[in-house]
């Protein structure tokens, strides 16, 4: 069969009329004539010619946008045409969370409050911190979930006290 290149075209765009325009259009028309060449080589005898140029023009299409990559097309664009979402809320929400947490950490007892520091602040090991202590690994790990059961406690009440 004799295709021609505008007859892949037409048929590109007309399978992409719903996924929009790829942003290579010259790649995808090669890569269609490349398939369908080797289909028609490949094939005797092919009763529906047009209907088989559509199906490979589909499935390329199809691929085309499952391995596209965004992150190539981003670095073409110049930074001054993107969009940035502002993120004031998620930093209200972030500096609000934080203040009720430390509101909550000054209400706990000073050892439960130096358990959680060498923990999570000063990045200690259970074992570490079992050792400072002269407590047992599993008196430790107790002792840290206990502490951070109370602390999601005051958290809570702190919290359900300022929505009211």
């Amino acid at each position: 069969m004799n295709f021609d290149l505008a007859d892949i075209r037409t048929l590109i765009r007309v399978a992409t009329r719903r996924t929009g325009t790829p942003l290579h259009d010259e790649d995808l028309e090669q890569d269609v004539a490349l398939h369908a060449l080797e289909a028609f080589h490949r094939l005797d005898a092919v009763a529906h010619p047009r209907a088989l140029l559509m199906k490979i023009v589909r499935d390329a299409v199809r691929d085309y946008w499952r391995r596209r990559r965004l992150s190539e097309d981003l670095e073409d664009i110049n930074e001054r045409f993107l969009a940035h979402e502002p993120e004031f809320e998620l930093d209200l929400d972030r500096g609000r969370r934080a203040d009720l947490l430390r509101r909550a950490l000054a209400k706990m007892p000073a050892p439960k409050r130096t358990l959680l520091e060498l923990f999570y602040i000063h990045d200690h090991s259970i074992q570490q911190i079992a050792k400072l202590h002269g407590k047992s690994i599993s008196a430790v790990k107790m002792d840290l979930l206990r502490t951070r059961q109370s602390l999601a406690r005051i958290v809570r009440s702190l919290a359900s006290k300022k929505s009211r």
